[in-house]
C-alpha cells in the first residue's frame, strides 16, 4: 500500500473513477442498485474522484465512534468529511451524512488525538477516518448487514491487536544472535545467511568481473618500505583508488602475506594519519597492503557518497553493495599480485571500514584473518547507506555475520567510548560459541580499550599481535608494537593529478545506475526457461534463491499458526465465523472471515483482494457473485484483511506502514511483504481446518500481483487465479512507471514473469495480464515442467459462475 499522503491537518482521500465498484476478477456488472463500500485503508489507495452516473444520487454514510462527530462539506467536486469530538464512548454507529452526486473527490480533515501527536521533527500523523465509508443508492438502506463480512469486532472501531503497526526494528537494536545447538544447524545457517546478504547486497547476480585495468605508479621509496598508487577499474568506468604499501626487502621469490584496509567514516578517509599508521606498520612487519577508498571518499568525491534512491532499490542495488564489489575486485587483485601468497590474505578496518572487514570475511573465504574494529556491536549496526541495505539484517545483525567468520582466525577490537564498549559481555561470548561450535574457540579474541571511537595506536598494537601470530606466523614473542612514523602529505598519496587525472569517461551515478540496471536485465534474460532445459535447469535454483529472499515469505507450520474465534453468525443457511489468525510468537493478528455452506465438499478457497474482507460482498452486505457461486458448489471461502487493510488498520490513525526508522527497511519487511506473509499465515491455516482436504486461492489487483510473487512459495494449491488488472511488470520494462508492487528488489529475480516460471507446474490461471507481461517465460517453463495445460491465461475478466467451475472441478 502506498503511505499516506499528509497535507497540514487534512488528508486526501482519493478514490478511482472506476464507477460503482473497484475493478473486479469476475465480470460482474455494476449498476446503480448497488452500494459503494470503502473501509478506512481504501483511501490512500484509491487515486482521483468517484464518477457517478448522470442522476445517480448517493447517501453518505461513515461508521464510526460515538465519540466522533463527522460532518460533509461540498465545493465544486471537492467533498470534505471533518471530525470533531461528541459527547459519547468508542461504541460505534452508523451516521447519515446527506447526499452527493456528480464527481467526488474526498479528503478527511480533523484534529489529531492528543496521544498520535508526533514529536517535534517527526512527521504528523493523519487525522481519523471513518472504518467504513458507504454511499448507498437507496436513502433508506440499511448498511449494517455489511458489518456481518467487513468486521469480525462490532462493538469497536478498534483494529485487530497486531503489534506489527507499532513495531519498527532500528539500527540501534540486535537480532539476539546466539549459536543453534549442533554445528549441522550452523552451517545450514550459515549458508542461508550468506544468500540473504549477497541477495540484499545486490551480489545474486553479481556483476561480470570485467577487467580491473590497473595503474600502479608513482613509486615512494621509504624506511623499509614502499608506496604505489593504485586505480581499479572495478566496474567498465568505475575506479577505485587507493595505495599500495610493499616491504622493502623481499627475498628473491618470495611469497608474502597480503592485507586489505578498508576505512572508516573519517572526513580525510585513506589520508587519516591513523590509517596510514597501520599500512606502514603491516608493510614493516612483512606484508603487502593495499588501502583504499570508501565511495565517493578522496579521489572517488565527486561520484559522492550516496547511490540509493527508489529506481536502484527495486533492482536491489545500493551503495553498500557498489562498496562490497570494490572490496570484493580489490581481493581479486591483490591476490593477483606475483609477491602475494593468495592463501595469506587478511582483511581489518574500523567503523564502516569494520562493517567492510567482517561483511567480506563472511562472503569470501579468500580472507584468512579478519580484525574488524569498533563496529561489532550487540545494538548499533551501522548509520550510513553504506552499511545498510534492505533486507540485509531482516532476522539477523552484525554479531551474527561476525560469527560467520568462523573458524578463521578473528579478533575484535572494541571501545568504552562508543558502541562496542560491550564486546566482551555480548557480542564476544555470542561469537565464541560459533567458534566453539566447529571446534575453534582458540582462534576468536577481543579486547575493549578505554577510548572514543577510534583506531588508535593502543588498537594497533592489539591488531598487530594477533594477525601477526595467524598471518605472518610471527612468534609471540617478536615485537609488533607500532614504531615512530611519518605518515604522507595527502598529495603524496592521491591518485589523481595534473600528471595522472582521471579518466574523462568515469560514469557519474546516473550513468553507473544505468549501466547496473542494464546489465542485470541481461543476466536475467540469460536464465530465462526459453533458452532450454540445460539452462532453465541451472537457473531455476539460482532465481529461486533470490526470489525466496525478496519475498521473504516463511510458510508457518500448522502447529505454528493460530485462530482465534470473535464472532460467529448463522444466515441463510451459511455458518459466518470471523477470527483472528496469526503464527505464534510473532505478534500478528489478521483479521479472517470463513463462509460455510450447510453441505460443504472439504474444498476452500481463499479470496485476497486490496479491499480485504469487504470484496467479499456488495451492496451493502449481499455476497459478490463469486461468493455465491463457490458456496453453491459447496466450497467454503475465506476473506482476510492483511496489515494496514480493512480491520487492521487503525481508523484513528490511519498510517498505512509500520513506524518510520532509519535505514527501516534494512531491519523490517516491506509493507508489500507483510502483506504476503499474511496471505501465507492464512493459507496455512485455511488448510489445517479438519473439514477442508483441499485449498484454492484467487487474488485480484495489486495482491493479485502479490500473490502471484509469493505463489512460489506458498506450497500445495489446488488451483490459483490471479487477476493482474493490465499491470503485469510494467515498471520493470519501463523504470518511469511507478512500482506496481513496492518491493525492494522485486525485479532482481525476473518480478512476475519469474514468479509465474518458479510456479511450474502447479495449476495457475492469470486473468488481465497486460501488455507488458512476458507470457514466454512462465508459457516455457509449464512446457519445461511438462504441463502445459496447467497455465491459462485470460485477457478479459470470467463470469463468476465459469470461474467457480474451474476452481472447483478444473474445467
Amino acid at each position: 500500500m502506498k503511505r499516506l499522503a499528509l497535507a497540514s491537518a487534512s488528508y486526501a482521500l482519493a478514490f478511482l473513477a472506476i464507477g460503482p465498484q473497484p475493478p473486479a476478477l469476475c465480470a460482474d456488472t455494476p449498476n446503480a442498485t448497488d452500494a459503494m463500500v470503502y473501509s478506512a485503508s481504501d483511501m490512500p489507495r484509491l487515486a482521483d474522484g468517484i464518477a457517478l452516473a448522470a442522476g445517480d444520487e448517493r447517501t453518505l454514510r461513515v461508521w464510526a465512534p460515538s465519540n466522533q462527530a463527522w460532518t460533509l462539506s461540498r465545493e465544486d467536486d471537492l467533498a470534505t468529511l471533518k471530525s470533531s469530538p461528541a459527547a459519547g464512548d468508542a461504541t460505534p454507529r452508523w451516521l447519515d451524512l446527506g447526499r452527493v452526486q456528480g464527481t467526488i473527490k474526498l479528503v478527511v480533515a480533523g484534529p489529531v488525538s492528543a496521544d498520535a501527536k508526533p514529536k517535534e521533527g517527526e512527521t504528523p500523523p493523519p487525522p481519523p477516518a471513518p472504518a467504513l465509508i458507504v454511499f448507498e443508492p437507496d436513502p433508506k438502506g440499511d448498511p449494517a448487514r455489511l458489518l456481518e463480512i467487513a468486521r469480525g469486532v462490532v462493538d469497536s472501531t478498534a483494529p485487530s491487536p497486531d503489534r506489527r503497526r507499532e513495531q519498527s526494528r532500528t539500527n540501534k537494536e540486535g537480532a539476539n544472535f546466539h549459536a543453534p545447538a549442533t554445528v549441522e544447524e550452523w552451517r545450514e545457517r550459515g549458508r542461508h545467511l550468506r544468500e540473504q546478504m549477497k541477495v540484499s547486497l545486490g551480489l545474486w547476480p553479481e556483476p561480470p568481473k570485467t577487467p580491473l585495468n590497473p595503474q600502479v605508479y608513482g613509486r615512494l621509496e621509504r624506511d623499509g618500505y614502499t608506496i604505489e598508487k593504485v586505480v581499479l577499474e572495478t566496474l567498465p568506468g568505475f575506479t577505485l583508488s587507493g595505495n599500495l604499501y610493499r616491504p622493502k626487502s623481499v627475498a628473491a621469490g618470495g611469497s608474502l602475506p597480503a592485507i586489505l584496509c578498508p576505512h572508516g567514516h573519517w572526513e580525510d578517509g585513506r589520508l587519516r594519519d591513523d590509517v596510514q599508521h597501520r599500512c606502514i606498520r603491516w608493510a614493516k612487519l612483512g606484508a603487502v597492503v593495499f588501502m583504499y577508498d570508501m565511495v565517493g571518499y578522496n579521489d572517488s568525491r565527486p561520484f559522492t557518497h550516496e547511490f540509493l534512491n527508489e529506481r536502484l532499490r527495486r533492482w536491489g542495488l545500493s551503495l553498500f553493495a557498489l562498496q562490497t564489489w570494490n572490496s570484493i575486485r580489490a581481493l581479486d587483485w591483490i591476490a593477483s599480485l606475483p609477491d602475494v601468497d593468495p592463501a595469506r590474505i587478511g582483511c581489518t578496518g574500523e567503523s564502516g571500514g569494520g562493517t567492510q572487514t567482517f561483511i567480506l570475511t563472511a562472503l569470501d573465504d579468500r580472507i584468512k584473518v579478519a580484525a574488524p574494529v569498533v563496529m561489532v556491536s550487540e545494538w548499533f549496526q551501522g548509520g550510513c547507506v553504506c552499511e545498510n541495505a534492505a533486507g540485509l539484517r531482516i532476522g539477523t545483525d552484525n554479531i551474527e555475520f561476525a560469527a560467520l567468520c568462523a573458524p578463521r582466525p578473528m579478533v575484535l577490537v572494541g571501545a568504552t567510548g562508543d558502541w562496542t564498549a560491550k564486546t566482551m559481555t555480548r557480542a564476544f561470548p555470542a561469537i565464541r560459541g560459533a567458534y566453539s561450535l566447529v571446534g575453534s574457540p582458540d582462534r576468536v579474541e577481543a579486547s575493549v580499550f578505554d577510548f572514543p571511537h577510534n583506531y588508535n595506536q593502543t588498537t594497533r598494537n592489539a591488531v598487530y599481535a594477533f594477525m601477526g601470530r595467524w598471518l605472518l606466523g610471527l612468534d609471540p614473542s617478536v615485537d609488533t608494537r607500532e614504531g615512530e612514523q611519518t605518515v604522507e602529505k595527502p598529495e603524496a598519496i592521491l591518485t589523481f593529478d595534473a600528471q595522472h587525472p582521471a579518466s574523462p569517461d568515469r560514469k557519474n551515478p546516473q550513468q553507473l545506475e544505468d549501466h547496473l540496471i542494464h546489465t542485470i536485465r541481461a543476466q536475467l534474460e540469460a536464465l530465462s526457461p526459453e533458452r532450454g532445459p540445460t539452462v532453465w535447469q541451472a537457473a531455476r535454483p539460482f532465481l529461486a534463491t533470490s526470489h525466496r529472499v525478496r519475498v521473504g515469505v516463511a510458510i508457518p507450520s500448522p502447529e505454528k499458526t493460530f485462530g482465534r474465534e470473535v464472532r460467529r453468525i448463522s444466515r441463510e443457511g451459511l455458518t459466518i465465523v470471523h477470527a483472528q489468525v496469526g503464527r505464534r510468537g510473532e505478534g500478528d493478528a489478521i483479521p479472517v472471515v470463513r463462509i460455510t455452506p450447510a453441505h460443504t465438499n472439504g474444498r476452500l478457497t481463499m479470496i485476497a483482494d486490496d479491499r480485504g474482507k469487504l470484496a467479499l460482498v456488495k451492496k451493502s452486505g449481499e455476497l459478490s457473485d463469486l461468493v455465491r457461486a463457490l458456496l453453491d458448489r459447496g466450497q467454503s471461502v475465506v476473506g482476510f484483511d492483511p496489515l494496514f487493510v480493512g480491520e487492521s488498520l487503525d481508523a484513528d490513525r490511519p498510517v498505512g506502514h509500520r513506524p518510520l526508522v532509519a535505514h527501516g527497511l534494512t531491519y523490517n519487511p516491506a509493507v508489500a511483504a507483510d502483506q504476503m506473509q499474511d496471505l501465507a499465515t492464512v493459507l496455512t491455516w485455511a488448510g489445517s481446518q479438519p473439514d477442508v482436504r483441499e485449498v484454492s486461492l484467487v487474488a485480484s489487483g495489486l495482491s493479485g500481483r502479490q500473490a502471484l510473487l509469493a505463489r512460489p512459495l506458498l506450497g500445495n494449491l489446488a488451483r490459483t487465479v490471479v487477476d493482474l488488472d493490465g499491470g503485469g511488470d510494467d515498471d520493470y520494462y519501463s523504470d518511469n512507471v511507478p512500482a506496481a508492487i513496492d518491493l525492494p528488489g522485486v525485479h532482481q529475480f525476473g518480478g512476475l514473469r519469474a514468479a509465474a516460471a518458479l510456479s511450474a507446474p502447479t495449476p495457475l490461471r492469470i486473468v488481465r495480464p497486460g501488455e507488458e507481461f512476458a507470457q514466454e517465460w512462465p508459457q516455457a517453463a509449464y512446457e519445461l515442467a511438462g504441463s502445459p495445460g496447467a497455465l491459462k491465461f485470460d485477457t478479459d475478466p470470467i463470469p463468476a459462475v465459469d470461474l467457480a467451475r474451474w476452481i472447483d472441478a478444473g474445467e
